[in-house]
C-alpha cells in the first residue's frame, strides 16, 4: 500500500489518491505568470514575514502608547510596523503604504504599488503564545483608501507551528511553507495547485460577545451547530480564517448590538481576505452585499464581515433579510 502524507492544507507534496509523489514548485516560480514588479513585491513581502516570525520571541512586551483606535501596542506592533513600512517604501516598488497602526498614510517618490497592511494580526494573543500573522491588500496605481475590486493581489502569512503563506493572485490563491531553500519566496514552497474551498464546510467562527450577537447571528449559529460544525475561535482573523480555507465553512466578525459595523477595518483586513475567499470559491459579504463593492469612506472604516462557503454565506444573506423584513414589519 502506497505511504500517505500528512495534509496540511493544500501543502502536502504527495497526491493522497494513489500516493505518487507531487512536484514541489516554489512560490517564486508560481508568481512568473504574474507581473515581475508584483513578483518582486511578494518575494520581499516573503522575506520580511521571517524576519518577523524570528523578532516574536525577543520582543514581548506591551508599549504605554495606543494605535488609533484606541488599542494597547505590544512592542511587536511598532516593531513590525515598522520594518514593513520602512522596507517598503524603500523598495522602489511601493509609492504609498496604510497601515492598521497609523493615523495616515506614508508615501514615497518611486513605486507603481500601494499597500494596505495589519502587519500583527493578532497580537493579543502573544501573551498566551497563540496564532498571529500579517494581512497585506496590493493595489496597483490606486490610492488608498480603495475600493476591494481593485485590489491586484492579497495575502497573508500565519505565524503558527510552521509559517504558511496564502497568496492570493488573479490566477488563484496559493498555499507555501518555507520549507525550501534560498531567500523569499524562493524558501516558500507549494504544491503548485490553486487551493480551493472544500465543497462541504466543517468549522465555523463568529467573533464577538455571545450576548452582544444580533437574533439573525444567534440563529445561524444555532443551524451551524445542529448540522454538526465545528465552533473554532481563537481571536487571530488569519487564524481562524484559515481554519475556514481549509477545512470549509463558515467565519464572521458580524455587526453587534452595540457595533453595527463590526470590528474589522475594511482596508486592513476585510478587503484582502474577502478578495482571497473569493478567488478561493468562496463568498465575502457585509450581510447585505459583497464585501469588496463597499464604497471607502475612510481608512478607519469597518464593516460586518462574513467569509466562507458559497452556500453558508449565501444562506446567512437571505436569514439576514428575512429578518430584517421581519422587524420592519414589527416597528409598522
Amino acid at each position: 500500500m502506497a505511504a500517505k502524507s500528512i495534509r496540511r492544507c493544500g501543502l502536502s507534496w504527495r497526491n493522497e489518491e494513489v500516493g505518487a509523489p507531487m512536484a514541489a514548485r516554489k512560490l517564486r516560480e508560481l508568481l512568473e505568470t504574474e507581473d515581475r514588479s508584483l513578483s518582486k513585491l511578494v518575494d520581499l513581502l516573503a522575506e520580511l514575514s521571517l524576519r518577523i516570525v524570528r523578532e516574536i520571541p525577543r520582543t514581548l512586551g506591551m508599549t504605554e502608547g495606543v494605535n488609533v483606535y484606541g488599542e494597547q501596542q505590544t512592542e511587536l506592533d511598532v516593531w513590525s510596523n515598522g520594518l514593513l513600512t520602512k522596507r517598503l517604501l524603500r523598495s522602489g516598488l511601493v509609492r504609498q503604504v496604510a497601515s492598521e497602526e497609523m493615523e495616515t498614510v506614508m508615501n514615497a517618490d518611486h513605486g507603481e504599488y500601494t499597500v494596505a497592511l495589519d502587519p500583527l494580526d493578532g497580537s493579543s494573543n502573544i501573551r498566551t503564545n497563540n496564532l498571529m500573522g500579517t494581512i497585506v491588500g496590493i493595489y496597483h496605481d490606486k490610492a488608498l483608501p480603495a475600493s476591494g475590486r481593485d485590489l491586484l493581489s492579497a495575502l497573508y502569512f500565519l505565524y503558527g507551528p510552521y509559517v504558511e503563506a496564502v497568496v492570493g493572485v488573479k490566477s488563484g490563491v496559493y498555499l507555501a511553507a518555507p520549507a525550501g531553500r534560498g531567500t523569499g519566496a524562493a524558501k516558500f514552497i507549494s504544491n503548485g495547485e490553486p487551493h480551493r474551498l472544500p465543497q462541504k464546510g466543517s468549522v465555523y467562527g463568529i467573533g464577538g460577545s455571545r450576548d452582544k450577537w444580533t437574533e439573525k447571528v444567534r440563529e445561524f449559529a444555532n443551524t451551524l451547530e445542529m448540522r454538526k460544525l465545528k465552533f473554532r475561535y481563537g481571536g487571530s482573523f488569519v487564524g481562524d480564517y484559515n481554519q475556514v480555507l481549509c477545512s470549509g465553512g463558515f467565519f464572521a466578525y458580524p455587526e453587534l448590538l452595540d457595533a453595527p459595523d463590526g470590528k474589522y477595518r475594511l482596508q486592513f483586513e476585510s478587503n484582502p481576505i474577502g478578495y482571497i475567499t473569493e478567488r478561493a470559491g468562496g463568498k465575502a459579504s457585509t450581510g447585505k452585499g459583497n464585501i469588496l463593492d463597499v464604497e471607502p469612506r475612510s481608512l478607519s472604516q469597518r464593516a460586518p464581515t462574513y467569509l466562507g462557503n458559497k452556500d453558508l454565506v449565501s444562506e446567512f444573506e437571505e436569514l439576514s433579510s428575512t429578518t430584517a423584513g421581519l422587524f420592519g414589519n414589527a416597528k409598522g
